[in-house]
């Protein structure tokens, strides 16, 4: 139980371990593969247009995850109460989930940037493709709990 704790306590702990594991296994499954795996496979056309709008998505994302950050931040401390203590402890929390969340997408929006310059040969380069892979599957893994978060300290914060 004490993991859970750390868990609950560390959220941005979520997309970094999920990134951790996809990462680790995607590049497993790429070396012990006889053929290429995911967007490894498929043609350079067809990997272009996924990079590009990967690149797109994940801008985007990073933009409304940053603002929100940057609304949770300008929350006002309203009352010295234990129970507002315990909102702005939680908003931290959700903050340090969308900001890891956050580096996850830049992460995403600079290695299919690059990858659309390089990776052009008929095999795609699973170094870059399991970095793209895992890093959008951290950051949507983020963006949930961030999400979650978020909703919770809603539902908390209407119910004072």
């Amino acid at each position: 139980m004490k993991i859970f704790n750390w868990i609950d306590r560390n959220l941005w702990s979520i997309p970094a371990g999920v990134f951790l594991m996809i990462e680790l296994g995607f590049s497993l499954w790429s070396a012990i593969s006889p053929k290429p795996v995911l967007l490894a496979a498929l043609s350079p056309a067809a990997r272009q247009t996924v990079y590009s709008s990967l690149a797109g998505t994940a801008s985007a994302f990073f933009g409304v995850a940053l603002t929100v950050v940057a609304i949770l931040v300008a929350f006002p401390k309203l009352m010295a109460t234990s129970v507002e203590q315990e909102l702005v402890r939680a908003r931290t929390i959700v903050i340090g989930s969308l900001l890891m969340s956050s580096s996850f997408m830049l992460v995403a929006v600079c290695s299919t940037s690059t990858a659309l310059a390089v990776d052009t040969r008929s095999v795609g380069n699973y170094a870059i493709t399991t970095l793209i892979e895992a890093s959008c599957i951290a950051s949507v893994t983020g963006l949930l709990v961030g999400g979650i978060g978020l909703a919770y300290i809603i539902v908390e914060r209407s119910q004072q």
